[in-house]
């Protein structure tokens, strides 16, 4: 790994946002690493810096958490427009 790159900014805010796979996608932009490379510097960086990890993590089980509930939604609204219909 070469110790010598730095995540660009913007990848560093993707990051801080939850969006790892936009982070690695702008970290290839920006550096023309491959996306193994990237996804390693990624990851490295991550390691590096355990309370940003934490913070990603936390922010994908929001989002798990929300995707969770519209789908429950989404299938109580079919299940009484259903009831509805065959009333």
């Amino acid at each position: 790994m070469n110790q010598q790159l730095e995540l660009p900014q913007e990848a560093l805010q993707a990051l801080r946002s939850g969006q790892l796979i936009e982070a690695i996608k702008i970290t290839r932009e920006k550096t023309g690493l491959g996306l193994k490379e990237s996804k390693d510097l990624v990851d490295q960086y991550l390691n590096d810096h355990p309370n940003e990890q934490s913070h990603l993590q936390e922010q994908l089980a929001q989002r798990s958490r929300g995707g969770l509930k519209f789908a429950v939604f989404m299938f109580l609204l079919i299940a009484i427009i259903a009831w509805m219909i065959w009333k």
